[in-house]
């Protein structure tokens, strides 16, 4: 099993239950709820429209997306909302890939990240700030791949053949720490268009935001599911994870792709995308049987 030490990874504005009291988060200015007057959406799957409600607001729990996602299939489309770009597929994996995955996982060590959470990094070292990019330590990514991608490549009408990540991060949310992740848009400098996060364990909510029209839109994934963040999507809304939509413990096994710009022909090809993608066809056995 991985480490359990208790020391949080929190720095700058991030904390979590473990630090939540000291005098770092203390000092933090404290916001008002920004999204207090967002219309808000839930995200109806089978008809794959944000469906606008009047019973969910910015503080909805867990529960109460839950229950509106149930019902939302039957609701009227009037003002209804198409978010280009946005996939989410229930029972990606079965509950036996789940469980082999997850038994994988655990035979690694965790890392302390912020926000209360734990991550297991597949890739390079990116210093967004400076543009830089450092293969020390990147090995090849876990042998789980291939499986993941195959089953993906079944999926080509929603866009998610021919999937090359570049990174792929196991990240732990638990409950008691109060994990989170906020609002945020991934780097677009190395990061390429389709975002993937498979919900392992227990379900949650990807919480979308889009600033510039107000809107909020609820997404309940349930555990085993994949989403896809792309195009509109990926671009125009901010995603985030918050705290009390964590239940017990939750892993987003994440994927990202390559920016144009590291692709073949791309300006960045020769000096780092050709090294990533060697890299990221190499396979980290994990498993029992072939460790």
């Amino acid at each position: 099993m991985g480490s359990t030490t208790q020391e949080c990874g929190c720095k700058g504005a991030r904390f979590c239950a473990l630090c939540e009291t000291t005098e770092r988060v203390k000092k933090l200015r404290v916001e008002g709820d920004k999204h207090a007057n967002y219309k808000v959406f839930v995200y109806d799957h089978i008809r794959q429209l944000a469906i606008p409600t009047n019973n969910l607001k910015s503080t909805s729990t867990l529960e109460e997306i839950i229950e509106e996602s149930n019902v939302c299939h039957s609701a009227s489309v009037d003002d209804s909302i198409e978010i280009d770009g946005l996939t989410l597929i229930h029972d990606f994996l079965s509950g036996t890939e789940e469980s082999n995955i997850l038994d994988m996982i655990d035979t690694v060590d965790w890392v302390n990240s912020q926000s209360g959470r734990r991550k297991q990094d597949y890739g390079p070292k990116v210093n967004f700030k400076h543009k830089k990019v450092k293969t020390d330590s990147f090995i090849g990514m876990p042998e789980y791949a291939d499986m993941l991608l195959t089953k993906m490549s079944e999926y080509d009408a929603k866009k998610l053949g021919d999937y090359q990540p570049f990174e792929m991060c196991n990240l732990e949310y638990e409950e008691v720490k109060k994990s989170a992740i906020e609002m945020h848009q991934d780097d677009m400098w190395i990061w390429g268009n389709r975002l993937i996060s498979i919900n392992l364990i227990n379900g949650s909510v990807m919480t979308l935001s889009n600033d510039s029209n107000q809107f909020l839109c609820y997404v309940y994934m349930p555990h085993r599911s994949l989403i896809c963040m792309a195009d509109e999507c990926r671009y125009d809304w901010k995603h985030g994870v918050l705290a009390h939509h964590i239940r017990g413990r939750r892993i987003a096994l994440t994927m990202r792709e390559a920016a144009k710009d590291f692709k073949e022909g791309g300006e960045l090809y020769e000096k780092y995308g050709a090294e990533l993608i060697r890299l990221g066809n190499i396979r980290v056995p994990l498993s029992k049987t072939s460790a």
